[in-house]
């Protein structure tokens, strides 16, 4: 009788003590110094190199699944979790991915006519550092029939300038024009057109105006920054290989294009 009744006794002392064994402090991850927060940013950084709009990945599925007659949604990141923690969690987050990463943003034939040409807050835009402008153009696009007339003002080019007017903090600013051509447009028109346009806009910095076509690149040079700022022309290993004229003709910009390099 008295182990049993030492036993009842004691019950609530081993509830009290398995109770501060098993209780889980939460971790203060606000409380942290700022460069550990950092630090644990970076690791949680899936995709260094954002895109505009972004791309939606699936999984692959195995062959033997009828699962691709459905529509496919893209699998969430981890990353994306964390970042609906707090407000706070999210604003330090995005401060870190616009320091290391690299966005890029896509003007295409799907998304030019659009208001809002990609999804990003204001307040995330003027905190990125490095940015890469993709321009997929076309003869239409740049708002003309014939490429010997085309108008001196181009809409879209300064609906760009307008909504890129808030990278403040761009530290690396680049242009890559990639022409689509059609029966009555040389691609060479629409380079020309299109990174004159820009080059000359006055209103963007960029430090470089690279070429394709159609997903290749044939080799040729491109156009950057001499080291007093000016625009010339550079092969593909950044050699200077002949200057940009100020008032430069579409003769110009073909012998430019494709000048050999005398160091290569």
């Amino acid at each position: 009788a008295s182990l049993v009744l030492a036993l009842v006794v004691s019950i609530p002392f081993i509830v009290q003590i398995y109770k501060m064994e098993t209780q889980v402090t939460p971790f203060r991850f606000l409380e942290l110094p700022q460069e550990l927060r950092d630090i644990v940013y970076e690791h949680l950084i899936e995709d260094p190199s954002p895109s505009y709009p972004p791309t939606m990945t699936s999984p692959v599925k195995p062959l033997s699944s009828l699962s691709w007659i459905l529509p496919q949604r893209p699998t969430p990141r981890s990353s994306n979790w964390t970042m609906l923690t707090s407000r706070q969690v999210y604003q330090e987050y995005m401060d870190v991915l616009c320091r290391k990463g690299r966005f890029t943003f896509t003007v295409d034939q799907d998304n030019h006519t659009k208001r809002n040409l990609w999804p990003i807050r204001a307040e995330t835009l003027s905190s990125v550092r490095k940015c890469d402008l993709r321009l997929i153009a076309t003869s239409k696009m740049l708002g003309a029939v014939d490429p010997r007339s085309v108008p001196q003002g181009w809409p879209l080019r300064d609906k760009i300038c307008e909504t890129l007017a808030g990278v403040e903090k761009a530290e690396d600013l680049n242009l890559h024009v990639r022409a689509i051509g059609d029966p009555l447009w040389n691609p060479l028109w629409v380079w020309f057109h299109a990174s004159q346009a820009f080059k000359d806009s006055g209103r963007l910095c960029f430090n470089r105006i690279t070429f394709s076509l159609d997903e290749c690149f044939p080799g040729q040079n491109h156009l950057g920054r001499n080291n007093e700022g000016h625009w010339c022309w550079q092969c593909p290993s950044n050699h200077e290989v002949a200057a940009d004229p100020e008032q430069c003709t579409v003769r110009d910009f073909c012998s430019a294009l494709y000048a050999e390099c005398e160091e290569c």
